[in-house]
């Protein structure tokens, strides 16, 4: 697995109970790492077509500017929703291991 997916996966392992109640600095963590995937993911060539399309297509219109899209991403819980489906993919898939 690319080193940046895997800097966000240990990145993404402190958010505990973002979902409950999010704390400021748990929601520019969310922000950050929510970027950072955004501007990974399409640098990993090859690598991308292990993943499920959902995320191929849903990072490609957003990095396009898609309207729908990018309003959709506008909301902090689906930014999180979607790291955390990333995360529990490759968990589930054996890419990444929780150190």
């Amino acid at each position: 697995m690319h080193n940046c997916l895997v800097e966000i996966c240990k990145e993404f392992e402190k958010l505990k109970g973002f979902l409950n109640n999010p704390t400021k600095e748990q929601e520019e963590i969310v922000n950050r790492l929510f970027k950072s995937f955004m501007e990974c993911f399409p640098t990993i060539k090859e690598e991308k077509l292990e993943y499920p399309s959902e995320f191929i297509e849903d990072i490609r219109l957003f990095n396009e500017g898609h309207e729908l899209v990018n309003k959709k991403f506008e909301d902090i819980q689906i930014r999180y929703l979607m790291l955390s489906d990333f995360y529990d993919f490759v968990r589930v898939t054996k890419k990444y291991k929780k150190i």
